[in-house]
């Protein structure tokens, strides 16, 4: 680029001219053939924009020109409508006064009783009843005013003509139960109100469950039961009151109320009825039971102490009902009055042990025998070597040994004593058995026929013998 001044060339970048100094202007030089280009150019879009906005106001103009044409047609139609509506009512209120239907006695009637002659509005729909005797409006007018004028007897007739007929739908005869009850409520008619709703029908179905209290319940159910007493308990659901009665007579509020369970505890045959009665005074459906009272035999005595395996001292005890009698065995016998008599807990016998118990009441009644199985058995305390060598000292003690060698007085030898087996005994325990044999000088062993039992548990010694069914018995030691 040269320099406009002075023409020098100055470098690229150089923002003066080296030569003369002169600062350098980059703006293009002006060139009018561009300049006309770039106007006609921008005229051009301005014309095109003119023409799409021209269009859009044509296109806007036009749909309000049609909707304006539409309302005024509408509006046309509209007007048409109210005239001949109007027309109709016109015609059908003029032909309603001409003709005298229920729509002009309900009319007359309530012109008279807006002047204050509430008489002369009751005659009025009287005479429309007569002449449109299906006309719920005219019953429901004329019910309203003989309750203005404090006639309620009158206003219930009134509606009754609804609810008796088989002229009206089912909504206004529901609506006549309904203003039925609202008047019953309003003066307090509860006697009235109770016989209502006893009328089964769909259209008090809803007002029942809202005014009648439930059936009250008995439990348990009437039936035959042995047992000593039995226990009767009333329940509605609710916190109505129960009035009861034990004589088949039927209940009312002056009946027995009941507050608690009744107890019947003498024989004999008891016919409960009872009812409930809620806060309007309004009774329930009458509930009614028959309970047969037979003490019969007394209940079977309670064993506390299950058959089974026992380790430890255990006290066996037996519970009856009050006034009953627990007699029992041991020897496998069934047990009668002349039996032991339970009057404590029975310490439980060592080893094996079987026992019947029985229930007498002060009739001579008595219970089913219960049966009871029991081992006890205590830990091993004493081995069986010293259960021989207690054996011995026991001899030595009583003098039927002279030593613990088992030197016997008198004889040549000695004896000696072998352990042979563990035993029980059938209400005692368990044992070591231990043979006694004699050994003479020259080493022959004879059995004597003596046999020893020594306890496990406490090392206590007994000569060992049979009764006469064969069994283990123990026989207590003493000086030969």
């Amino acid at each position: 680029m040269k320099c406009p001044n002075c023409g020098f060339e100055i470098p690229d970048g150089h923002m003066y001219c080296d030569n003369c100094g002169t600062e350098i202007n980059f703006v293009p030089d002006f060139d009018p053939e561009v300049e006309n280009e770039i106007n006609a150019t921008l005229s051009g879009v301005a014309d095109e924009l003119n023409k799409e906005e021209k269009l859009r106001r044509e296109r806007i103009r036009r749909k309000k020109k049609l909707l304006r044409r539409i309302l005024k047609r509408w509006k046309l139609i509209a007007v048409s409508v109210i005239v001949i509506v109007l027309a109709v009512i016109g015609i059908s209120l003029f032909l309603n006064y001409d003709n005298k239907t229920a729509l002009y006695y309900l009319t007359a009637a309530e012109g008279e009783k807006v002047k204050g002659d509430t008489d002369k509005a009751i005659e009025y729909l009287l005479e429309g009843h007569r002449e449109n005797p299906s006309n719920s409006d005219i019953l429901f007018r004329l019910s309203d005013y003989y309750l203005d004028m404090g006639d309620y007897e009158k206003a219930v007739d009134t509606l009754m003509l609804i609810t008796d007929a088989d002229l009206f739908p089912g909504d206004k005869i529901q609506s006549a139960y309904d203003g039925i009850i609202s008047i019953y409520r309003q003066n307090g008619d509860n006697e009235r109100l109770s016989e209502l709703l006893r009328i089964d029908n769909e259209y008090l179905s809803d007002a029942r469950v809202k005014y009648v209290p439930n059936m009250p319940s008995m439990t348990p159910s009437g039936g035959t039961y042995e047992v000593a007493d039995v226990s009767i308990r009333m329940s509605d659901g609710s916190d109505c009151r129960i009035y009861y009665t034990v004589n088949g007579v039927d209940p009312d509020q002056d009946s027995i109320l009941y507050q608690g369970n009744i107890l019947l505890d003498n024989e004999g045959t008891y016919n409960i009825k009872a009812i409930a009665v809620n806060e309007y005074g309004i009774s329930s459906v009458m509930a009614e039971n028959e309970y047969v009272i037979e003490k019969g035999a007394p209940a079977d005595p309670q064993i506390m102490e299950a058959s089974g395996e026992y380790n430890q001292n255990t006290m066996i005890v037996a519970v009856c009902e009050p006034g009953n009698t627990i007699f029992y065995t041991t020897d496998g016998s069934d047990p009668t009055m002349e039996s032991k008599q339970y009057v404590s807990p029975i310490v439980m016998p060592v080893g094996r042990s079987h026992f019947k118990f029985i229930a007498f009441d002060n009739e001579g009644n008595h219970s089913e025998i219960v049966e009871r199985d029991y081992h006890l058995v205590f830990s091993r305390l004493v081995t069986a070597e010293q259960a021989v060598n207690a054996l011995v000292n026991t001899l030595v003690r009583l003098d039927i040994l002279l030593d613990t060698s088992g030197q016997v007085r008198g004889l040549d030898g000695h004896n000696e004593y072998i352990y042979n087996s563990i035993i029980e005994i059938e209400g005692a325990g368990e044992y070591y058995m231990v043979v006694e044999n004699h050994v003479s000088y020259d080493g022959i062993t004879t059995p004597t026929g003596l046999i020893y039992a020594v306890n496990t548990h406490d090392g206590t010694v007994n000569r060992l013998g049979y009764d006469s069914s064969g069994k283990y018995t123990l026989i207590t030691i003493s000086n030969r």
